[in-house]
C-alpha cells in the first residue's frame, strides 16, 4: 500500500475541486478581464495552475510535457512574468477547464506510479541562477499549498469584484 502517495493524491484532487467549486459560476468574460485594476485575472492564476502542475511534473518526471499543452497553458505567457503575452480574447471557460484537467491528471497520473519510499528522493531543479534540489514529498506539497494560497487571493479578488456566486445568480 501507498498510503502516503494516496493521501497527497486525494490532498491534490481535494485542492482542485474546492477551486474550481469557487469559480464555476464565472463566466468567460470574468475569468479574462482583471477582477480590479492592477490584479491578475481569474483565468490566468487558473492557467497558471496548469502552468506549475507542467513545470513540476518536469522537474519530477524528468520528462519534457507536451508543447501543445504547454501552449494551451500560456506556459510563462500570462502569470507573474516581466513580460506578459495573455491571449487577445477571453478564452470559453472549457478551455480553462480542459487544460487544468488535463495537467492536473499528468500530474497524478506520475505520483500514482510512485511508492512511498520515492517521496524521500531529491529531484534537481536546473537554473540560471544555480541548480536547487527538492525532495519529492515537498513539490507535492507545494502544489497542494499553492494552489490554496491562491484560491485564497482568486476569491478575495472574486468578492472584491462583487462576482459572487449570490450577486451572479440575480
Amino acid at each position: 500500500m501507498n498510503d502516503q502517495i494516496q493521501l497527497l493524491r486525494w490532498m491534490l484532487e481535494d485542492v482542485r475541486m474546492e477551486t474550481l467549486a469557487g469559480v464555476n459560476h464565472l463566466t468567460k468574460e470574468q475569468l479574462f478581464q482583471a477582477p480590479l485594476e492592477g490584479e491578475s485575472s481569474i483565468g490566468s492564476y487558473l492557467m497558471h495552475f496548469a502552468e506549475c502542475d507542467i513545470s513540476w511534473l518536469e522537474i519530477l518526471s524528468g520528462i519534457e510535457q507536451p508543447a501543445d499543452l504547454k501552449k494551451r497553458s500560456y506556459f510563462d505567457k500570462w502569470f507573474d512574468v516581466p513580460d506578459p503575452e495573455p491571449p487577445k480574447e477571453a478564452l470559453e471557460v472549457r478551455e480553462y477547464l480542459e487544460t487544468m484537467t488535463e495537467t492536473r491528471k499528468n500530474f497524478l497520473d506520475h505520483i500514482s506510479k510512485m511508492d512511498d519510499s520515492e517521496l524521500e528522493k531529491e529531484v534537481i531543479m536546473k537554473r540560471n541562477s544555480g541548480d536547487r534540489k527538492f525532495k519529492k514529498k515537498w513539490i507535492i506539497y507545494h502544489i497542494i499549498e499553492h494552489e490554496a494560497h491562491h484560491r485564497g487571493q482568486m476569491f478575495m479578488l472574486i468578492r472584491k469584484a462583487g462576482w459572487n456566486k449570490n450577486k451572479n445568480l440575480k
